[in-house]
């Protein structure tokens, strides 16, 4: 892991909150990862364009929520004695991006037919 630590959330309030990924968590992270974070972000935005398209507001709170949570598990990941740091945290971050988003969208899809 590199010598920088990563923090995606340093106070109680902000662990707390789970749609933050606050200025000092990415200023700790590689030029390379946050690249590699807005890539996946654009990619994620994309695929679901219909759902941006329906309720603008929900989706980019839902996807600041994902992304913030991606990261954190991404963070956890890249901690493991094993890891490869850089390469762990692009990797996870990349596969629970996407999966977090669809599961919020699908919640919400059945929370709207339900009413």
């Amino acid at each position: 892991m590199p010598a920088k630590g990563r923090a995606t959330a340093t106070n109680a309030t902000a662990q707390g909150r789970e749609d933050i990924l606050n200025a000092r968590a990415i200023s700790t992270l590689g030029a390379g990862v946050v690249s590699a974070m807005s890539a996946v972000g654009a990619a994620v935005i994309k695929k679901n364009k219909p759902a941006l398209g329906k309720n603008a507001d929900w989706f980019w709170h839902m996807f600041a929520k994902c992304e913030a949570r991606a990261a954190r598990i991404a963070e956890q990941a890249a901690r493991e004695p094993e890891a490869c740091g850089d390469a762990t945290f692009i990797e996870v971050y990349a596969a629970q991006l996407p999966m977090l988003m669809t599961a919020a969208l699908e919640s919400h899809e059945k929370a709207l037919k339900a009413k």
